[in-house]
């Protein structure tokens, strides 16, 4: 990714052919040094902001690491510059996040740890007697499976659980670019309800 990066900054035709083909790799390991490499040629390149931005928006959902999120968000709110690319990052970013509280509640934390307990305990050996077919009877020795931990079942979106999880500098991160796509917004011809609507969803 580096060596491409390197290439792709020299010769300006060949980033736009592998920007977006390395961006389907934001939620891999070698995802920070992806959106670096995306945010040097959307600094470097304007021409090629709205295709990049696009991209960005469409699979930012995808991204699991905290500190690649934290990239994603500053880069849709420093460059999203036009009515459509500001209406689509602030609405993916809003459904992102969901509604407050930012928390876990009570009940979760209950099921979560209950659910971390069992599964610490590891499978469980099972003896029971049986009746086969012919009316004999016989012993089965058989394996009980922990249950699956409450967090493997939690389908809330990437952003929202690094939230809750406590990522305070994620989240300053997150009302910095919200805060910018509002006061861009009555600019970009969105319309003072508009404005005033991604305004109040946004406190």
């Amino acid at each position: 990714i580096s060596a491409i990066h390197g290439c792709a900054v020299r010769f300006p035709d060949v980033a736009e052919s592998v920007v977006h083909t390395l961006m389907d790799f934001l939620s891999s390991d070698g995802g920070m040094q992806v959106v670096i490499f995306v945010r040097a040629i959307v600094e470097r390149y304007p021409d090629l902001r709205p295709a990049i931005l696009a991209k960005l928006i469409a699979t930012v959902d995808e991204v699991t690491n905290n500190h690649v999120m934290c990239i994603c968000l500053w880069i849709l709110g420093e460059y999203c510059e036009t009515s459509e690319s500001v209406a689509d990052a602030f609405d993916v970013v809003t459904d992102q996040l969901g509604e407050a509280p930012f928390i876990v509640q009570a009940e979760e934390k209950q099921a979560a740890e209950q659910a971390a307990a069992e599964a610490a305990k590891g499978p469980k050996l099972v003896t029971k007697n049986i009746v086969l077919s012919d009316g004999t009877y016989a012993t089965q020795t058989v394996y009980s499976e922990p249950k699956i931990a409450a967090t493997d079942l939690d389908k809330s979106p990437n952003l929202r659980k690094m939230i809750v999880g406590g990522d305070i500098f994620l989240g300053t991160i997150v009302a910095s670019c919200l805060t910018k796509m509002c006061l861009r917004a009555p600019d970009l011809g969105l319309g003072d309800v508009k404005a005033k609507s991604m305004t109040v969803k946004a406190l």
